[in-house]
């Protein structure tokens, strides 16, 4: 009895091990785990309901993306770049071109840069660290507030600061000015301009050929001259004497502010462009009269404007025509680009909708309902996302971290291929050109493709442990179990093929 019972363990091992499906072979046990060929001749790895993933487009290729949602995800070279996404959307790592860019946001961002003449990096880091290092040779290091040297930082050539506002020296453009403390003094001077603050009581600033500012008892009087490099007729002169009143004029451009920001209107006797505050968010009315207004140094007034917030609003200008009603629920607009046009409509914060025209690409469009569904298309590849709980309108890199965990049905269908998942992969359709393929995990599979100029369908049942071939010609045939199922090889049968003898 006891040899029985060993010849029978010993046999039943055999057959196990027999039926084992190997590397090269499919696996589905979603959500705990799945290793399946994907549309195109891919594969594609997943585990804990798509936390874990890991894909190539083509068998034998690197991994095109990798990692552990909504953690980490790596998208491997491509075109000489490579990025990293983890915590997202506080860290990222970007690589290419001589760049490297690491961040996590708001604690630290590194950025290095390799030009021709060196090399050149930066570090900011809380708790207000900063560290750099330019191709010169050039060092820099700061410690906010206490004191340090930035260079190349908040459009500044360089800071330097000591037991901040006490005292700070900024040099911007070639001038250089002191701060002891900032801003009530200031001292500015350069080879084209300086400047001095005793504030708020009076200050003076100026730059040859560009501005000349003065100001006393800030912000109550303000005498400012500004595009000082253009012809006499486009020089702008500004005063004012807040909130009461406010003038500023350029050649036939004028424009008045009366307790100021709320009242205000401008005008231009050449152009017959025309605005009006009042009271100012709530009305705003602004008409650009004859096109030649854009032409002017400072554009004032290039646009068209109606307002009357909350509840419409109309703006008119730089290729955008945009609508609001009952701001900021409703939107409409339409844009012009230099490749193309787009259409846009708002309804904050359930409905969305854009469709992108390019001259010479394909059509893409997109809709969401939320929290219901988003739909995408692309030329005549079309994606579906159901439930869509993200709150975000367009974000497909937030939805690659996190969409998967709420995700009923996901898919895209194009003309030659689809794709479709169910609930962490519980089901799913993979079915190209090739093959279709067929899943629900464990249970049931299904693998369809064409052989010889025949229709084949093979199945699989209960973890791949029953495994049957359908094909026109030659009847019904029994395959070797394949535990866990379903068992098909990953590589494709390509449809063009001529093979007699079917996979195993």
């Amino acid at each position: 009895m006891k040899g029985a019972r060993a010849l029978g363990l010993f046999l039943a091992l055999a057959l196990a091990l027999a039926g084992c499906a190997g590397p090269r072979s499919e696996q589905h046990l979603a959500p705990l785990y799945t290793h399946v060929s994907t549309v195109g001749g891919g594969e594609e790895y997943e585990a804990l309901g798509g936390a874990v993933i890991a894909r190539r487009d083509e068998l034998g290729a690197p991994f095109s993306q990798w990692g552990l949602r909504p953690l980490f995800l790596h998208y491997p070279d491509r075109d000489g770049r490579s990025k990293s996404q983890f915590l997202y959307p506080l860290g990222k790592v970007d690589r290419g071109d001589g760049e490297f860019n690491w961040w996590l946001l708001p604690i630290v961002d590194y950025r290095r840069e390799t030009r021709p003449e060196g090399q050149k990096w930066q570090l900011l880091a809380l708790p207000g660290l900063y560290f750099a290092r330019f191709p010169d040779g050039r060092r820099a290091s700061a410690w906010f507030p206490f004191g340090g040297t930035m260079v190349e930082q908040f459009t500044f050539d360089e800071v330097e600061f000591v037991l901040w506002p006490l005292y700070m020296r900024t040099v911007q453009q070639g001038r250089t000015s002191y701060h002891f403390p900032f801003p009530f003094l200031m001292y500015r001077y350069g080879p084209d301009g300086g400047g001095w603050r005793v504030w708020p009581l009076l200050g003076h600033s100026w730059v040859d050929e560009r501005y000349d500012r003065w100001f006393a008892v800030w912000p109550i009087f303000n005498f400012n001259d500004e595009n000082l490099k253009s012809s006499p007729r486009y020089h702008e002169s500004q005063w004012s004497m807040f909130p009461v009143y406010g003038y500023r004029s350029q050649g036939t451009w004028s424009s008045h502010a009366v307790l100021w920001p709320f009242f205000g209107y401008a005008s231009d006797s050449q152009t017959g462009f025309w605005a009006f505050d009042g009271p100012w968010p709530l009305v705003r009315l602004q008409f650009p009269g004859e096109e030649r207004l854009a032409l002017l140094p400072n554009k004032q007034g290039a646009n068209k404007r109606i307002r009357f917030w909350p509840f419409w609003s109309y703006y008119e200008g730089d290729g955008l025509v945009s609508r609001w009603y009952a701001w900021p629920l409703v939107n409409v607009r339409s844009e012009d680009y230099e490749d193309g046009h787009r259409d846009a409509f708002t309804f904050v914060p359930f409905w969305s909708q854009w469709k992108r025209r390019y001259d010479d690409g394909p059509t893409r469009s997109f809709r969401k309902l939320w929290p219901v569904f988003q739909y995408e298309r692309t030329g005549e590849t079309r994606s579906y996302l159901f439930p869509q709980l993200s709150p975000f309108w367009y974000w497909p890199d937030l939805d690659e971290h996190y969409a998967w965990i709420y995700a009923l049905y996901a898919a895209d269908h194009g003309p030659e291929v689809t794709k479709e998942n169910v609930l962490w992969g519980l089901w799913r359709r993979e079915h190209d050109v090739d093959e279709e393929r067929t899943y629900v995990s464990g249970l049931w599979s299904r693998r369809a493709y064409s052989q010889g100029g025949d229709e084949v369908s093979e199945h699989s049942l209960l973890f791949g442990l029953l495994r049957w071939r359908s094909n026109a010609r030659t009847g019904l045939s029994l395959l070797p179990p394949a535990l866990p199922g379903p068992g098909w090889p990953v590589e494709r049968v390509p449809r063009s093929t001529e093979t007699e003898e079917g996979s195993r």
